[in-house]
């Protein structure tokens, strides 16, 4: 039995049949223990160090994994950092379906998390590394895809994918009245913009600090690809300032970014001005995962902060919602 160190709770990592099929796992022992939308388990061993990902069940099936990972090893390609590799069984298969769930061991990447500086700092290559990477995607044929959609009904649809950020604004009205209006501008934003080939695609959608490493301060790779999946391209550089959206540094992170991106796509003027929808769009995602999740620390985030602060973004969102420069001043 292993204890969570985060969270306290048991849980049971079925290393004989782990073991059986990855025999690079004989020996290993638990070194960390990271629970979010999967658990992860950090191991290493006389076979090395991998990180084995045991998938929440209904969040993903097995033709949404395996769309994950061909994502994953066109982007190895096309890259020029570092992406993890998945280790395949000894029978050569990249996914194990045990008693309890989907497991897949990864190549565990040296380097450090990036901090909030450091995205500052590699905003350019951050976009240009996004860029590439939606171009490698485009490799991919659409319609043999199973991933999902970041759009408006992963927010307001009837499952949204995590939760519902309504109880964080129960207790403050105008605050609730104010978000939830800005709840409705971003549906209808998001209701007529272009979905053609070059706006919209698959993404990371995830490239916030904790999943893109460093090293002396230079960016060497990308992490988590279990939260790709179809979306507008501007969306990707919206994820990269996920929990900093008032930060100072959040305007000069932007046009860094941009600017690192157009070096490989162009994204139209239609594409830029939605922006600021997605900023607000991807905030109430963070306002839900946040609920969802009161075991995982954030660095640098506090809580009731956020909530103070999303009602202000919104607020100013309203106020103008195609001026993203006046959303993110401080």
């Amino acid at each position: 039995m292993i204890v969570d160190k985060v969270s306290g709770v048991e849980v049971v990592l079925p290393f004989d049949e782990l073991t059986l099929a990855w025999p690079c796992l004989v020996g290993a022992d638990v070194v960390r223990v990271e629970r979010s939308e999967n658990t992860t388990w950090l191991v290493g061993g006389p076979g090395g160090m991998f990180a084995v990902r045991r998938y929440r069940d209904g969040y993903v099936d097995m033709g949404s994994i395996r769309s994950e990972l061909r994502l994953m090893q066109l982007a190895k390609d096309a890259l020029p950092i570092e992406i993890p590799g998945v280790v395949p069984t000894r029978r050569g298969e990249e996914v194990l379906h045990c008693f309890d769930g989907l497991y897949v061991v990864f190549t565990l990447l040296p380097g450090e998390m990036a901090t909030q500086s450091d995205i500052v700092a590699e905003a350019s290559r951050i976009g240009e590394m996004a860029a590439l990477l939606h171009r490698s995607g485009e490799d991919l044929d659409r319609t043999q895809q199973t991933r999902w959609s970041w759009d408006a009904a992963a927010l307001t649809g009837e499952a949204p994918r995590w939760g519902s950020w309504q109880p964080a604004f129960a207790h403050e009205p105008r605050s609730y009245e104010i978000v939830a209006a800005a709840q409705g501008e971003v549906e209808a934003q998001m209701g007529v913009a272009s979905r053609g080939e070059s706006a919209y695609g698959l993404l990371h959608a995830d490239l916030r600090a904790a999943n893109l490493l460093v090293h002396e301060g230079a960016l060497t790779g990308i992490i988590d690809f279990d939260d790709c999946g179809f979306g507008w391209y501007v969306y990707e550089a919206v994820a990269s300032l996920s929990f900093y959206e008032t930060s100072p540094d959040a305007s000069r992170f932007l046009r860094g970014w941009l600017a690192g991106y157009a070096q490989v796509r162009v994204l139209s003027e239609e594409s830029l001005a939605l922006l600021p929808t997605l900023v607000i769009y991807r905030r109430l995602l963070l306002t839900a995962w946040l609920l969802g999740h009161p075991h995982v620390a954030v660095p640098g985030v506090d809580r009731y902060r956020f909530g103070i602060d999303t009602a202000d973004l919104a607020d100013r969102y309203l106020r103008d919602p195609y001026d993203i420069e006046r959303l993110l001043a401080t």
